[in-house]
This record gives C-alpha cells, structure tokens and sequence, in this order.
C-alpha cells in the first residue's frame, strides 16, 4: 500500500506542474473577471434606460404614455418639436437606445376606438445580449400602456364590467407535479430555475474530461518519448498498480480541476444573471421549489459529486489505453480524437433532447456511452429519479473496471514500449 501511495504521490507530482497550472489559473482569472465586467454591466443595464421621445400630440393620454415608460425602467428624453430624424441623430450622439415617436391624434384617435401605431425606432451599436435590454424596456412599457389605456376605454363603455373577464376571459391555475409531490406554479418557471442550476454542470465535465484525457494520455506518451516508462515499469510495483496510480492520480488532479473550473464559471454565470436572477426568484417560486424538493441536500451533493468523479475516471481509463498507442506527445492530441467524439454526442444530447423520448436503439446507444450518466446525473437527482442514478454508478464502476483491465494487460506487456498507430504513409513509400 505505502509503495502505491508514492505511485500515486509521485503522478500528482509530474501532473501538477507550473505549465498545467498556470494555465488553469488563468482560465478562472478569466472567468472571475469577465463574470465582475459583466456583472456590473449588467448593474448598468439595471439602471434606468435613455430612450428619446418624440410627443407629437401632446395630449393627456400621451403623457400618461411617458409617464408609464418612466415607471418601467426608462429614462425619457422629451421632444416635441424637432423632426423624427433630427431626434435620431441626437440620440445617437447621447448613447440612447431607442426613439419612440408618438404620433398626431394619438388620444382622440384612441377615444374613437381607432387603434394607434407607434414609432419605435431601435438603435443598434451591437449584438450583444445586453445591448437589446433597453428596447425590450421600450416593449414591456408599451405592453403596460396596453393594459393601462384598454382598463380606461373598457371602463368608459362598461362601467360595471369585470374588466378580467373582458380582458382575459380564459385563465389558468398551473401545477406542477415531479414524482409524488407537487406545487401551484408556472411550469415556466421551474423550468428556468432547474436550468439555471444545471446547465453549467455539463459545460463544467466537458471541460475536465477533454483537459484531464489529455493530460494523462500525453504524460503516458512523454514516459514512452523519455524512455522513463521502461525505469518504472521496470521498479519492485506491479504493473496493475502502475496503472491504478496513474489513473487515481489524473482522477485527483481532474476532481481539483472540476472544483475551480466549477468556482470560475459559477462566478461567471452570476456576473451574468445574478441581479435577474434573484428578482426573479419571489418567495413564491421559493415556496414551490422548495415543495417540489427541487433542491440538493448533502447526500445529492455526495451521489453527483461520485457520478461525476466516476465519468471522469472513465475518460482517463479510455485515455490511458489510447496514449499507450501514442508514440511521442504530438501523437497523443491525435489520438484523444475518438475520446472527444464519445464526449460530445451525450453532452449536445443531453443538454437540448429528452432522452426517455429517443428511440429504444438511439437511447440504449446514449446510455452505453459512459458520459451520459454524468450529464444526467443532476436532472435525475433534482427529478428524485435515483434508480437511474444508481445503475449509471454501477455502469460507470463496470465500465471503469473493465478499461483498467484492459490498460493492466497492455502495461503487462513489453509491447506497451513499442505499441503506436501510424495514420501517415510509411518511409519510403509513394
């Protein structure tokens, strides 16, 4: 055991080296400081937004118009005198977002029941995601006038009239049921609540399987190029427990990968969403996640925190058979090819299909690929589907188990030294 332990110490220890740590700090510096940018533009975004208007009635009913775009988050620029054209132009000199042109006629148009069109002329700078904030503000606003000016027409022509029912004549009280429980709430927003908390878990193991594959098999490779696999394998261990510490090694380092990609990233997304996200979040959506038993305890942690250590073990047991055909490190990121195509097709599947709705043979062939487990662990767990937690545990253990034999048979034998895959023409030939 002790003799193993230096095994697995000494992989640690030509695994993390300063060209794979700097790397893997600067990605989460990166990540940390996009996440701070974009978390206080999105504090900016928050703030009220300049939009132009254009008032060419100026009418009672068009001030009630500005006013109700101030309550919804936008800053008014008032005109009423100047051409659409000449607003356009100054808006663009003042950053604004957007003009909105209140025609002529506007209330006298509206108090005939003639509806009424509005200008919203968008002022594009980008295509970012932040930048079409303000004119879905512009949009939210006139919904809101909407709703505002059709309560005062349906009151002057009904007075007694339970505008609701005029309005909205069909409503709906949604539930939302996962296994035996469940709760009154817009399947909407559990829906973006369960994505909020999983999507980045999938993004998060593609990321350590592709770098800890890749690791490993060009550790083996540069043993082979180094001729300092044959001291090793040539050292009082067996070749099984060589085997076993490089990959309880590369899975240790991985599992240290994951928890700081997972800290990077998690920074990232709330830059992103953060403030949104929690507005979003009432009290009564709390209250139904919470009556859903949508949320992770200490065992979930644990039962996700095993499936995804498991997965990753999986890929390092598949890289370490793959870089023993490598013959030097340039072979080896060739050679991890078949790996990547074994990890992207359950994680695009994973993350936009339902997977119970596939075909039998295209969701028995998804379910043989060892990384569909660790993408679905989470929705499994937060759905209490554990069954299918467990057998994928189990698989990945078989799984894992039976490519640790394999790699101990081909470390057990001298052709581990000579052992490569030619993909170019031989010397010589034309």
């Amino acid at each position: 055991m002790r003799k193993f332990l230096i095994l697995v110490k000494k992989e640690i220890q030509e695994l993390l080296t300063p060209q794979m740590l700097v790397p893997l700090v600067a990605v989460v510096l990166v990540f940390v400081f996009i996440g701070k940018i974009m978390g206080n533009e999105t504090a900016k975004i928050q703030a009220p937004q300049p939009v132009a208007v254009v008032d060419l009635d100026n009418s009672s009913l068009s001030q009630t118009l500005i006013e109700t775009l101030g309550k919804n988050n936008i800053s008014v620029d008032r005109y009423s005198n100047k051409a659409t054209s000449q607003v356009i132009k100054e808006a663009k000199q003042k950053n604004e977002k957007a003009v909105l042109v209140i025609p002529s006629g506007f209330e006298s148009g509206i108090k005939n029941f003639i509806p009424q069109k509005v200008e919203v002329y968008t002022i594009l700078s980008n295509f970012s995601f932040l930048g079409s904030r303000a004119s879905q503000s512009v949009v939210v606003a006139l919904a809101a006038t909407n709703q505002l000016i059709s309560s005062q027409l349906i009151s002057q022509v009904a007075p007694n009239a339970n505008q609701v029912a005029l309005k909205q004549p069909v409503l709906t009280n949604d539930f939302v049921i996962v296994g035996e429980r469940q709760a009154n709430v817009n399947p909407a927003v559990v829906s973006n609540f369960i994505s909020s908390q999983t999507t980045f878990i999938p993004i998060i193991l593609f990321l350590v399987i592709v770098f800890a594959s890749q690791l490993i098999a060009t550790s083996i490779a540069s043993e082979k190029e180094n001729k300092t696999l044959e001291t090793l394998l040539s050292s009082p261990v067996s070749r099984k427990a060589v085997v076993a510490a490089k990959l309880v090694g590369a899975g240790l380092v991985s599992l240290l990968t994951a928890v700081v990609y997972l800290f990077g990233m998690r920074y990232y997304i709330t830059g992103l969403t953060g403030s949104a996200t929690s507005s979003a979040m009432d009290e009564a959506t709390k209250t139904a996640v919470a009556q859903l038993g949508l949320t992770f305890g200490a065992f979930d942690y644990v039962l996700l925190g095993l499936t995804l250590f498991l997965g990753i073990l999986a890929a390092l047991s598949i890289a370490i058979i793959l870089g023993s055909f490598a013959e030097d490190t340039k072979a080896a990121q060739g050679l991890i090819a078949p790996l990547m195509a074994l990890v992207l097709i359950p994680y695009f599947l994973t993350l936009f299909l339902d997977i119970s709705t596939l075909s039998p043979v295209l969701r028995w062939f998804v379910y043989a690929i060892p990384f569909s487990h660790p993408f679905l662990a989470a929705p499994n767990i937060l759905l209490h589907q554990y069954t299918n937690v467990w057998y994928g545990i189990l698989y990945l253990v078989v799984f894992f188990v039976v490519a640790v034999f394999i790699a101990a048979k081909i470390f057990s034998s001298d052709k581990i030294f000579t052992l490569k895959l030619k993909f170019g023409k031989k010397k010589g030939s034309i």
